[in-house]
C-alpha cells in the first residue's frame, strides 16, 4: 500500500486529491485541512470521479499533530505563507519525499532555509510547475533540442504574474535547458492588485522579459480583463510554434508550411496520478527539484521587490505571491 499525505484540500488540493484517487493500486491518504468547507469541497470531488473504494482509504485531520504514518509522498497545496516553518514540521516527523504547490516561498532567505532543511533530513522535493507533463510540451522539446536560439512569448489576460508567471518562465528554461536566466521587471504595471487567495497576498500585471546566458529571450505579458486567455509563441530558426492553451488549439508553421499541433490542456486531477506514479516507481519525475526551481523564484522575487519598493517606498520583507 501506498500513502500520501495532502496538506491542503482547497482548489488545488482537491485537484490533488482526485488524481492521487485514480492510482490504481492500494493507497492511503490522510488529507489535512482544518477548513470545514475545504474538507466538505474535497469529499465533494471525490464524489465526482470514479476511483476503486475498495483499495482506497481516505482519512481527514484537521492538523499535522494528527498525522502517524511515514509516507512515500507528501503533497504542500497550502499557500505559500509560513510554509517552510510548515515543511520543517512534516519533516521532523519522518517524511522523505514531496511534491511542492508553487510559489514555493516568500524570499530568497525561506527558500535557502528549505534546501538547508532538505539536505539535513536526507529529504527530496519536486515543485509543481506541471506544463513539462504536457504531452505537446513534451513534443515541441524533442523537435527544439538542436535549437541555439528560442524565443517564447506569453499573451495573458484575466490573469496575474505572481500566480502563473512560474509555470511559463519553468516551461521555457525546461525547452531550452538551462537553470538560470536574467529577468527584467520594468514593465510591470505601476499598481498592485488584489490577489483572490487573500489579503495578505498581491498580484501584478504588465511584462516580464528575460533572456538566458546563450541568448535565448522570453517574454510574459500579462494584463486585466473580463475574459482568459492564454496564447504562446514559441519560436526557433526554423520553426513558429502557437499555442491557445484554453480552447486546446495548436498551429507549427515551418519552411514547408503551417500544419495543426494536436494539443489537449492536462489538469492537476489527471497530471498528479503521473507525477506520483513516477515518483513511486522511479524516485524522480518530470518536475523541477526544489534546487532547479530556486533561481527563478529568486529572480521573481527580486523584480516584485523592487517593483514593490517603487510603489509603497519602503522595501517589503516578504513577496507577497502564491
Amino acid at each position: 500500500m501506498k500513502k500520501v499525505i495532502l496538506i491542503g484540500c482547497g482548489n488545488i488540493g482537491s485537484r490533488h486529491l482526485q488524481a492521487i484517487a485514480k492510482l490504481k493500486y492500494n493507497i492511503s491518504v490522510e488529507i489535512v485541512e482544518p477548513s470545514k468547507s475545504a474538507q466538505s469541497l474535497g469529499k465533494q470531488r471525490l464524489k465526482q470521479i470514479k476511483y476503486d473504494s475498495s483499495n482506497h482509504k481516505f482519512i481527514w485531520y484537521e492538523s499535522i499533530a494528527q498525522l502517524k504514518n511515514k509516507s512515500d509522498l507528501v503533497i504542500i497545496a497550502t499557500t505559500s505563507h509560513n510554509r517552510i516553518n510548515l515543511i520543517e514540521d512534516v519533516l521532523k516527523l519522518g517524511h522523505k519525499r514531496f511534491l511542492v504547490e508553487k510559489i514555493v516561498c516568500q524570499s530568497t532567505t525561506e527558500y535557502k532555509k528549505l534546501l538547508s532543511l532538505m539536505k539535513k533530513f536526507h529529504a527530496k522535493g519536486w515543485v509543481n510547475t506541471n506544463r513539462r507533463y504536457f504531452m505537446a510540451y513534451q513534443k515541441l522539446k524533442n523537435d527544439l533540442k538542436n535549437s541555439k536560439f528560442v524565443q517564447m512569448h506569453v499573451f495573458s489576460t484575466n490573469s496575474g504574474l505572481g500566480t502563473n508567471a512560474i509555470h511559463y518562465l519553468d516551461l521555457f528554461c525546461w525547452l531550452i535547458d538551462e537553470l538560470k536566466i536574467k529577468l527584467n521587471g520594468e514593465f510591470l504595471t505601476n499598481k498592485l492588485f488584489k490577489n483572490k487567495r487573500g489579503t495578505n497576498f498581491k498580484e501584478f500585471f504588465g511584462t516580464i522579459t528575460g533572456i538566458s546566458k546563450q541568448g535565448s529571450f522570453v517574454s510574459l505579458s500579462f494584463f486585466p480583463s473580463k475574459h482568459e486567455s492564454f496564447i504562446i509563441n514559441i519560436q526557433s530558426e526554423d520553426r513558429l510554434v502557437t499555442i491557445k492553451e484554453l480552447i486546446d488549439q495548436g498551429y507549427v508553421n515551418t519552411f514547408q508550411g503551417e500544419k495543426y499541433l494536436k494539443f489537449k490542456f492536462e489538469h492537476t486531477s489527471t497530471l498528479t496520478k503521473k507525477i506520483a506514479h513516477d515518483i513511486f516507481t522511479n524516485d524522480e519525475c518530470l518536475l523541477p527539484n526544489l534546487k532547479d526551481s530556486y533561481h527563478i523564484h529568486i529572480e521573481l522575487f527580486r523584480i516584485f521587490n523592487r517593483h514593490m519598493k517603487t510603489i509603497l517606498n519602503e522595501k517589503p520583507k516578504l513577496c507577497p505571491i502564491t
